[in-house]
C-alpha cells in the first residue's frame, strides 16, 4: 500500500532566481561537490530553462534506521530523478521519481515552484511505496521524512550558492 505526502519548502529568493538556480548545472555540481558515494547526471532534454537531474547515492550505514537495516538485502542505494520545466507566468512545474536498491521502494510526485511575498516556494506532492511485507507501512513515513530532509538540504545549498554568487 502506498502513502501519500505533501509539504512546502520556503525559499528567501525570488522565483526567477530560484528557477535559474534549479536549472543551472553549476549549482547542482556545487551541491554534489565532494560527495564520496554520489553520482550526478544533468541534461536539458526540453531546452534552455529546463533540466533533468539524475542522482544516485549510497546511504551511509550509520544513518539507516534499525527497522530498515533489518530488511536490507544489500547496500541501500538511493536513486532520484527530478525534472523542471520552464518558468511561465512566475510558475514552473516539475516532477520527481525515485527508487532504492537493497529494499524495494518507489516514489513519484510533482513539484511546483511559485512566488511568495517573502521569495518563493516549492510545493511537493507525491506517493511512496515500500514493498516489504509486514514492515513496509512502517518504513514509508521514514522515506517521507527523508524526502523532506533532502528538499530542505537542497534549499540550504541553493541559498549558499546564491550567497557565493553575490559575494
Amino acid at each position: 500500500m502506498s502513502r501519500k505526502f505533501s509539504f512546502t519548502v520556503q525559499y528567501s529568493v525570488p522565483v526567477e532566481d530560484l528557477h535559474r538556480a534549479l536549472t543551472n548545472d553549476e549549482m547542482w555540481q556545487s551541491r554534489f561537490e565532494g560527495a564520496q558515494t554520489a553520482t550526478l547526471e544533468l541534461t536539458h532534454p526540453d531546452g534552455p530553462g529546463t533540466i533533468q537531474i539524475h542522482m544516485t547515492e549510497k546511504a551511509p550505514e550509520d544513518q539507516i534506521p534499525g527497522i530498515v537495516q533489518k530488511v536490507l538485502k544489500s547496500e541501500l542505494m538511493l536513486e532520484r530523478t527530478d525534472t523542471w520545466g520552464p518558468l511561465n507566468a512566475g510558475v514552473a512545474k516539475g516532477s520527481f521519481n525515485g527508487r532504492s536498491g537493497g529494499i524495494t521502494t518507489e516514489m513519484a510526485g510533482t513539484l511546483e515552484l511559485r512566488p511568495t511575498a517573502e521569495g518563493s516556494e516549492i510545493d511537493v506532492a507525491g506517493t511512496v511505496d515500500v514493498k516489504v511485507p509486514l514492515v513496509g507501512g512502517a518504513i514509508e513515513p521514514l522515506v517521507e521524512n527523508l524526502v523532506k530532509k533532502v528538499m530542505n538540504s537542497e534549499r540550504k545549498s541553493v541559498e549558499t550558492w546564491f550567497a557565493a554568487q553575490n559575494a
